[in-house]
């Protein structure tokens, strides 16, 4: 996109990057050490508080009289996981100033892998983006301790005490969601050698997603078109899913260098979550800052 391209990538290498951070926290940066690392140490279950609240609905039956409310006692019972996920975010991106139009195809590829622990409500993720075409990845970490998030980047550790950042993770990860929806009647339904259980998102979830994924600024307006969370199980535990969405996001810019500018994103978000592990316990580490 010319001289605009590398206005429009660093919006997006921020957003990707920056994950969860948010705008509106205070922040501290220090250099960078390594990733976080997260020890291993026993656990035993128990069943965990989910934020937010809940909607009680009828059971329904999956494989072998398996039913909802038995999924839902099973994924009520992880107190920590761990998961690889594989996100891809393909774009119509518009970029107006002035009288000039410009229009280009952006497809960003996004690799994470992570822990969250509902007990000690710590977690850690390392994330990779990837622009297409032509761009070298981007890498990050984050660590985040209750209502604390940290997140590595080239230029170092930075802390977000705004709570919202890490209240997103709490409330949008696969098992939360699992455990929300899992209280409702599916709308669709696979049953095979893996059961899929698919839900239509609410819209302030889709949202959610949207604009904690996609926005980088304040001046931003957000419309989904719709949100489908699958959820896979087998032998009655929870294994993956599958989150995807479409969004418009349409950025204002007014900056005294570059002027002012309307940048319009509209695409689809579409992420593979793999459970690797449940309630095995790890030890997540505070970033020096």
């Amino acid at each position: 996109m010319k001289k605009y391209g590398l206005v429009l990538l660093l919006i997006l290498v921020i957003g990707f990057t920056a994950g969860c951070l948010g705008g509106n926290g205070s922040t501290t940066t220090s250099s960078p050490t390594a990733s976080p690392q997260m020890e291993h140490t026993s656990s035993t279950t128990t069943t965990t508080s989910v934020p937010g609240t809940t909607t009680t609905h009828p059971p329904t039956e999956g494989p072998r009289g398996t039913t909802t409310e038995t999924l839902l006692a099973e994924v009520s019972g992880i107190k920590q996981f761990t998961y690889t996920s594989s996100a891809e975010v393909s774009m119509l991106v518009t970029v107006k100033q002035a009288n000039l139009t410009q229009r280009d195809n952006v497809t960003l590829a996004i690799t994470e892998t992570g822990y969250i622990d509902f007990e000690s409500w710590s977690a850690g993720m390392n994330i990779t983006t990837k622009i297409a075409p032509h761009r070298p990845p981007a890498a990050s970490s984050r660590v985040i301790i209750r209502n604390v998030t940290y997140i590595r980047t080239p230029m170092g550790w930075t802390k977000a005490t705004d709570p919202a950042a890490a209240g997103f993770v709490w409330r949008y990860n696969l098992v939360s969601l699992a455990r929300k929806y899992l209280q409702r009647t599916p709308n669709e339904r696979e049953n095979g050698e893996k059961l899929v259980l698919r839900y239509r998102l609410d819209d302030g979830d889709v949202r959610a997603l949207a604009t904690m994924y996609l926005t980088t600024t304040g001046n931003t307006v957000v419309t989904v078109k719709g949100g489908i969370l699958e959820l896979y199980f087998e032998a009655g535990r929870l294994v993956g899913g599958r989150l995807s969405f479409s969004a418009t996001i349409k950025t204002s810019i007014d900056d005294p260098t570059i002027g002012k500018m309307t940048i319009t994103q509209d695409g689809s978000w579409s992420e593979t979550v793999t459970i690797t592990s449940v309630n095995e316990k790890r030890k997540v580490e505070e970033p020096s800052t």
